[in-house]
């Protein structure tokens, strides 16, 4: 396995976990993966937020959302920092979709350990 396929596959496993969280988890679990402040980038603004801005277990509660049917894909990778595009969509406990979620993550290594340093998504109703 080469560096950079050992690389992809840490970033894949934060990814995988944070997927995991925010299917049956709390923000707590979910802000445990994030750098902080955490830059998140909004419809019309950059903001830098002290805690992670969604709560996961809200956003179930709305819309019925019970799994995600993600497809990662780590662009670039290096020793301390990872660009990942996400196309995602979310989906109900009967399998129907809810909506489409494209988003762009940037993950950091500190410590040895990845988190999520930046985001940003766009989401269309299915």
């Amino acid at each position: 396995m080469s560096r950079r396929e050992e690389l992809v596959a840490e970033v894949m496993a934060l990814l995988h976990k944070y997927q995991q969280a925010i299917e049956t988890g709390s923000r707590d679990e979910i802000q445990a993966m994030v750098h902080l402040p955490v830059a998140y980038i909004a419809e019309d603004s950059v903001q830098m937020r002290e805690r992670y801005p969604f709560d996961p277990a809200k956003l179930r509660a709305a819309t019925g959302f019970r799994h995600g049917n993600s497809h990662y894909n780590v662009v670039h990778v290096d020793e301390t920092k990872a660009h990942v595009l996400i196309d995602a969509t979310r989906m109900r406990a009967d399998d129907s979709p809810i909506e489409v979620v494209g988003a762009f993550y940037i993950l950091q290594k500190r410590d040895g350990e990845w988190k999520i340093a930046a985001f940003s998504g766009i989401r269309t109703p299915a």
